[in-house]
Order: structure tokens, then C-alpha cells, then sequence
């Protein structure tokens, strides 16, 4: 897989915190402590077409960077340093030294007042930033963005309640007191004894809580630098999934053990003593990160979401608080990107959709449960990782671990080891949102499987060892890669016996891990040809003129309704003029329907004898072949959606029902004509209709002369 860093660059420049307090706002801290909006050397790569000068390695192009981009390494001493995330290695080690910065030292202006280095941020002055970075309480857990141009400051303001509390408490019963034996200090009454027990929370909520000087509010700011057309989905990405949830675990740090205040005092009151005794700032900084853990983790939440990793983070609360926060990154591709768009090579390039809309609701997604679960690293070592984070889902995940593989769908899985289908997919979609595994089509020797268009040919040299490590019997990568460019067929021809399949699936599963080896998946159109076209539309003009033939009939049997006779009654001496007035409105009605039943008959005639010159329709034994005269302007027609249907499709579609021979086959048609909308790979039939992957290609074979087909990724 290609690093996640080169998938989807974050664009943080720096996290920064302020608070506010009685006192007023104040800057605390900030990291890396001199960011650059300098963009990084590495050139980013479009399109799919790899650029040589790009092809360096990473050593070499660490080398290349400047100071201001090795500020990261120059800081990774201190507590917690050799921190693990879910899935890389420690970040570094401690250092015994500390590197001197740009402007690190203090001077002293034409004016004779000090300057001190940790004081400007961005060419800002901290004491400008700390007052419009700390929004009113109209802005209380709302989003907060302001742009400086190139500059994004978005963030998730936290403010004190209004009852003195950070975080709404839950009402509690009051315990019931003995009335004979009433607490001491209490004057006799309940009520008494209650508002006692009040007062002494309230006492300890100041002395804990507020600790006289007391903080109003926080707000840890994110700084961006994001391309314009980038920066709405690129901010509303970060904001969802590390922003607010960092704001919120500050929160419940801060209410339960005030935990933001203390850290805060403690680098504001190392920041004061340092600016008296003039130290440098590489210095305090590193000073810091040993002492606060609140610093230390918002270096490691920079440093992870920088190079879009998973952060894992401690807060030193009571009890300790831990939380893991990331930029979800995409675990496939579904199109190759356009010479203008990111490239992300070594991607997996697939339009097999591992998630589908839940049955109880179109909003929410689940994992499909005709996929299969792959790991993306050795499962020892995922395995070491799970049992040493000790959770109460490490069991289950360990579980899950083992009983899904990559050639079973978790559907299978579920019905061989009669387990809930439900819990196995959300204990694999834990999975796979913490990059410790994927979806993907099950594995099977049948389907074929080529060379990802999409795969890092720049990393070759180094997948080959790796690759000879792995199978050292197997065949070189370049070449059992040029094998699978060549003409695509099914993926067990490639084993030299059947023994050797289990084998060749294990080195399928390392290639797709890779991004080398995508499958080539086979899709169909319901294809009309002209004779099914002719015969329907003969049809429905046969029964056109039928009804107009009964229409007619209908119009010339029934009678003009003859003026009464009867003489009798009120009306027998009614106005002669009104009588002559009525009779002449329904001579000029009748003629008038005379004139339209004449022209439908004469209409209806010409039509009868225009259908009695179409040539009967012919079924002949293949309907592409027909080359009959009265076909030769028809064109072929194409069904893309056999879910929205007009009446006349509808009608080819039966048709061809009609046609079909063979009895399985003939019963299949309506059921499989869904999956012919260029969206439903076929092999995916045999998983969801749960039938044998023979028996489904043996019925598509007796469909070919009806359904186009086109294969891709």
C-alpha cells in the first residue's frame, strides 16, 4: 500500500493553544515552534504518469530538506517520545542534545525592548492571535474558521458553562440520611444537611476546578495551508475527525480533573521564567514537551495528522484518559486520477464497493457481507499489536483475526462457524478503520487478475526482496508480474498443480495488499437486438389495431338516443323555439362525431393495411445473425438499468425470456437481469444468489447472445 501520507496530504502547518482566562487571553503554546508555509520539495506526483525525478529514496530526499523542515526530528525528545500508534513504528528516540533554531535567542530592539523568539507565529505577533483566536461564547462548540491568506485557522471553541461547571453533570439521587442520626455540622433539618453536602461540592469544584485565577475557556487551533479548490473538503475532513474530537477529550480532561488549566499554568509559568533568564527557545521547548504531557500530545497529534497516521495519545487525567484520532484515508480507487488530479500510486484501483446502505436505513453504511477481509501486515504482528493494547475488544478482534481469510466472504464465515453475521462485521470494520486490514472481493483461483494500472513501479526493487523473502520458491515479482500482464486468463492456470494453489493464493493476497495486482472483473448490458425489437413492436401494433377494431365496432352498434315522443307531462306545451334550438345543437354534435368516427375508421383502415404488408416475425435460432430485409434499419438497442424500465423494455426484456432454451437457464432470466447494469460484477452472482460458481457461468454462457459484455477493474 502506498504511505498515507502520499495518499492525501493534510496540509497542517502547526496546532497552537489558547486559552482564556480572568485574566484575559493568553497564548500558551504551539508546535512545531517555527512553522514555514514553505511547501515541501518533494514535488507531488499527478495524473498517472510517473515522473523519473520522483523515483529518488526517501533517504536521499530527507537529506534534501531544509531546516525548517527537520524541525520535527529536532524535537522528539522527551516523555512519550518512543510512542507507538496503532500500526508504525516508534517515532524516534530521545536525544541528549538540542539543536539551535532559526531566531532562537532574545534581543533587544532600537528601543531597548526585549524581543522574545516564541512571541511571533507566522510573522504574527501572539498577542495579535491569542484575541481573535479566542472567539465569544456565541461561538461555544461551533466551528470557528478564519482565513489569512494562505492561512486556514479552524477550530472547536470551548467555553465554562454558565453554572461554573465544563460538562453538563447528571443529576444524582440524594441519599437518603438517618432522621435520629443527622450528619454533623447539619442543624436539625434534611434540608439542611443537603445544601451542607452542596456547599462542600461547590468548595471543591472551586479549589479543583477553577483554581483561583480560573480559565473561561480553551481552544486548540489548527493551522492549514490547502490549495483553493482543496480547502472546503480538506478542512470539513480534518474538523470532523480530529478537531472536534480532540476538543471534546480536552473538555472531559478539563471537567473531570482540570487538566487544561494545570498544563496551562505550567507552560505559561515556564514561558515567564524563561523570557527573565533570557533562554533560548529550542531550549524551553524541549523543557516543555518533557514536563507537559498536553504539549507532547499535541506535537504527536501534529506529527501524526501531518503524515496522516493515527495519533495515539495519552492525557494524564485521573484515570488517563487515551485516544486515537485520524484522517480516514481511501482504501481503493475507483477511477484512475486525471493528469490534473493528485496521483496516488499504489492504491488499489477497483469499483468493487466493500460498503453497502444498511436494510434499516439508506443513510447508514455497513460493510457487504459477500467480502472478505485481507490484512494489511503480517498477522503476528497484528496480532502482537492487539494483545499489548489489552482492550475488552481485543478478544474478539483476536477472533475475528482468525477465523476470516481472505478466500471466504464474511458471509460464509459467519454460516461455517455459526457466529452473528452482524458482530463479524462491525468487529472487521474496527478493522479496517484503523488500517489494520481491507475489503476486498473473496479470493479464488477462477477469476482472473492483472497488473494494477495504478501500482508504484518506483518501489519494485525493495518489493522484491520482500516478495523472495516471502516465497523463496515462488518466482521472481518482475516476472510472475509480466506473467499476469500478458493475455488475462484464470488465476489457477498460473500454479504448476493443484497442490500449489493455497500457496498462489497467499501470493495473490501479498500482491493486492501491495497494490500490485488488481481483479479484472466482468460487467454486462442487456443487449436488444432487431429481431426482438421488430417482434414487440409487431405485437404492439397488433393489439393497437385490435382495440381500435373494437372501438369502431362499439361506435357503429350504438343508436342516437330519438327524441321523446311521449307528449305527456309539464313539458308538452313547452316553448317551440327552445325544442328547435336543442334539436339543432344535437344534429351539429352528431355530424360532428360522424366526421371523427369516419376519419378513426379511415385511420384505422390504413393502418390494418400497412401491418398486413409487415412480414410475420420469424424466431430464428441466433438473432444476431438475422440479416433480414426488414431488420437492416433497426439498430441495436441497449438496456442500462433493468431497475427502471420503460413499458417497452419491459417488453424486450420478456422476450427474450421467451427465447432462452434451456429450462435452469429460462428460470434464472428475471432473476439475474438485475446484475446486467454495468454496475454488478458477474461474479459476484454466484456469492449473492448462493449458488455454485460453475453452475452460475454455465447459465450466463446460454445469456451471451443477449447481454454485452465489457471487463474492467
Amino acid at each position: 500500500m502506498a504511505s498515507a501520507g502520499a495518499i492525501n496530504d493534510s496540509g497542517l502547518l502547526a496546532i497552537a493553544l489558547v486559552i482564556r482566562s480572568k485574566d484575559g487571553p493568553r497564548f500558551v503554546f504551539h508546535y512545531p515552534p517555527r512553522p514555514t508555509t514553505k511547501t515541501s520539495r518533494c514535488e507531488k506526483l499527478y495524473g498517472t504518469e510517473l515522473d523519473e525525478s520522483d523515483s529518488e529514496d526517501e533517504n536521499e530526499q530527507r537529506d534534501e530538506l531544509d531546516d525548517s523542515d527537520l524541525e520535527e526530528s529536532r524535537f522528539m525528545a522527551g516523555k512519550g517520545l518512543g510512542k507507538l500508534d496503532l500500526n508504525d513504528k516508534p517515532e524516534g528516540k530521545k536525544t541528549d542534545h538540542v539543536e539551535v533554531l532559526e531566531g532562537d535567542d532574545h534581543y533587544d530592539d532600537a528601543s531597548g525592548e526585549q524581543v522574545v523568539p516564541w512571541e511571533t507565529l507566522f510573522n504574527f505577533t501572539t498577542a495579535d492571535l491569542r484575541s481573535i483566536l479566542t472567539p465569544a461564547r456565541a461561538y461555544h462548540k461551533k466551528k470557528f474558521e478564519l482565513s489569512l491568506d494562505p492561512l486556514h485557522f479552524v477550530t472547536y471553541p470551548i467555553h465554562i458553562r454558565e453554572d461554573g461547571s465544563w460538562k453538563k453533570k447528571k443529576p444524582k439521587k440524594a441519599k437518603k440520611q438517618n432522621s435520629s442520626a443527622p450528619s454533623e455540622g447539619s442543624k436539625g433539618g434534611d434540608g439542611t444537611t443537603v445544601q451542607e453536602g452542596a456547599g462542600k461540592a461547590a468548595d471543591n469544584n472551586s479549589e479543583d476546578g477553577d483554581d483561583h485565577g480560573g480559565m473561561t475557556m480553551f481552544n486548540v487551533v489548527f493551522v492549514l495551508s490547502l490549495p483553493k479548490h482543496e480547502a472546503d473538503e480538506r478542512i470539513t475532513e480534518i474538523y470532523q475527525h480530529v478537531i472536534k474530537s480532540f476538543h471534546k477529550a480536552l473538555n472531559h480532561a478539563q471537567a473531570s480533573s482540570n487538566y487544561v488549566w494545570k498544563e496551562s499554568e505550567m507552560i505559561l509559568g515556564m514561558k515567564e521564567k524563561a523570557r527573565e533568564e533570557r533562554r533560548p527557545m529550542s531550549w524551553l521547548w524541549s523543557e516543555i514537551l518533557v514536563r507537559s504531557t498536553l504539549a507532547s500530545s499535541i506535537r504527536d497529534v501534529f506529527i501524526a495528522v501531518s503524515n496522516n497516521k493515527i495519533a495515539t495519545i495519552q492525557l494524564n487525567t485521573t484515570p488517563p484518559l487515551d485516544l486515537s484520532l485520524q484522517i480516514p484515508v481511501p482504501s481503493f480507487l475507483t477511477r484512475l486520477p486525471t493528469p490534473t488530479e493528485r496521483a496516488m500510486p499504489g492504491l488499489i484501483v477497483t469499483t468493487a464497493n466493500p460498503l453497502v446502505n444498511d436494510e434499516g436505513s439508506e443513510e447508514q453504511e455497513v460493510l457487504n457481507k459477500h467480502f472478505a477481509l485481507l490484512l494489511l501486515n503480517d498477522e503476528s504482528k497484528i496480532i502482537a499489536e492487539i494483545q499489548a493494547d489489552d482492550t475488552d475488544i481485543s478478544a474478539p478482534l483476536l477472533e475475528c483475526i482468525r477465523l476470516c481469510k481472505p478466500a471466504q466472504s464474511f458471509l460464509q464465515v459467519a454460516q461455517a462457524n455459526n457466529i452473528e453475521l452482524g458482530s463479524l462485521l462491525i468487529l472487521a470494520q474496527h478493522l479496517i478503520h484503523w488500517r489494520r486490514a481491507i475489503a476486498i472481493p473473496p479470493l479464488h483461483s477462477r477469476e482472473m487478475y492483472i497488473v494494477s494500472p495504478n501500482c508504484d513501479s518506483r518501489k519494485l526493487p525493495a518489493a522484491s526482496v520482500a516478495w523472495k523473502k516471502a516465497f523463496p520458491l515462488a518466482p521472481s515479482l518482475p516476472s510472475f508480474l509480466a506473467m499476469l500482464s500478458a493475455a488475462p486468463r484464470p488465476y489457477k492456470s498460473f500454479a504448476p498443480s493443484k497442490n500449489h494453489r493455497p500457496t498462489y493464493l497467499e501470493m495473490l493476497a501479498w500482491l493486492i495488499r501491495g497494490g500490485w495486482v488488481t481483479q479484472l472483473r466482468t460487467f454486462a448490458w442487456i443487449l436488444v437486438w432487431p429481431e426482438i425489437i421488430y417482434e414487440v413492436d409487431y405485437e404492439l401494433k397488433a393489439e393497437a389495431i385490435e382495440k381500435s377494431k373494437k372501438g369502431t365496432k362499439s361506435h357503429s352498434g350504438s343508436s342516437e338516443s330519438p327524441e321523446s315522443t311521449d307528449e305527456s307531462g309539464p313539458d308538452k306545451n313547452s316553448d317551440n323555439d327552445q325544442i328547435t334550438a336543442l334539436t339543432t345543437e344535437q344534429v351539429a354534435e352528431n355530424a360532428r362525431l360522424g366526421r371523427l368516427a369516419d376519419k378513426a375508421a379511415k385511420q384505422a383502415a390504413e393502418e390494418a393495411a400497412t401491418f398486413a404488408k409487415m412480414p410475420v416475425p420469424v424466431a430464428t435460432e441466433h438473432i444476431s445473425k438475422n440479416q433480414a430485409e426488414h431488420l437492416k434499419s433497426i439498430a441495436p438497442y441497449i438496456i442500462k438499468d433493468p431497475h427502471r424500465v420503460s413499458h417497452e423494455e419491459s417488453l424486450y426484456i420478456a422476450a427474450i425470456g421467451k427465447r432462452i432454451l434451456d429450462p435452469k437457464a429460462k428460470d434464472c432470466w428475471q432473476k439475474f437481469v438485475k446484475y446486467f447494469n454495468g454496475n454488478e460484477a458477474l461474479e459476484t452472482i454466484a456469492l449473492r444468489e448462493n449458488m455454485k460458481r460453475k453452475e452460475t457461468w454455465g447459465i450466463l454462457m446460454h445469456y451471451q447472445e443477449h447481454i454485452l459484455i465489457c471487463k474492467h477493474w
